[in-house]
């Protein structure tokens, strides 16, 4: 038996505004990465230098940008933006997938070589506690290196629909 979705696609005009609520919470991380806003719960709370906390806001704010912009393009359930789609909206659209693959990569690979080695954590079989550095570090190297191999992936792939794209307009 098939599974009956009783889910309906966002309209342009929610994707807007959930876009929206989307790029205010990167906003929030981002200034207090940059030093306007305070860290919550004082500097104590801080585990990381404020430059990461700006490229963990970065995928937020850039999410955001994008799930507006394709509220704007109204682009399809894919994200797609329609054939008579101004072509600036695909570059900024392609511009926005790069940046957040490679704020993930960045974060991760700052975590497994720089991160505190105190801060590792994991859970197995219902068990949780820290974990060891060299775990750690491999565990968020491994997953640096498949968020870089995606950016690169990203950025070839979507280069190459850019310039098919302004080939064909």
């Amino acid at each position: 038996m098939g599974r009956v979705s009783n889910s309906k696609a966002a309209t342009p005009k929610e994707m807007i505004v959930i876009g929206g609520i989307c790029a205010a919470a990167g906003v929030y991380f981002m200034l207090i990465g940059f030093g306007v806003l305070p860290v919550p719960g004082g500097p104590r709370n801080l585990h990381a230098p404020l430059w990461v906390v700006v490229f963990c806001g970065a995928p937020f704010f850039l999410g955001g940008v994008t799930v507006m912009l394709q509220g704007f393009g109204k682009s399809n359930e894919q994200g797609e933006l329609p054939a008579g789609a101004p072509q600036w909206m695909r570059f900024v659209q392609y511009l926005t997938g790069v940046a957040i693959f490679a704020s993930f990569a960045i974060v991760g690979s700052w975590i497994a070589i720089g991160g505190d080695a105190r801060q590792f954590s994991g859970s197995a079989g219902g068990f949780s506690g820290p974990v060891g550095a060299g775990i750690g570090r491999t565990a968020f190297g491994i997953g640096a290196m498949i968020s870089w191999a995606c950016t690169i992936f990203y950025v070839v792939s979507g280069a190459r629909k850019l310039r098919a794209t302004w080939k064909a307009g």
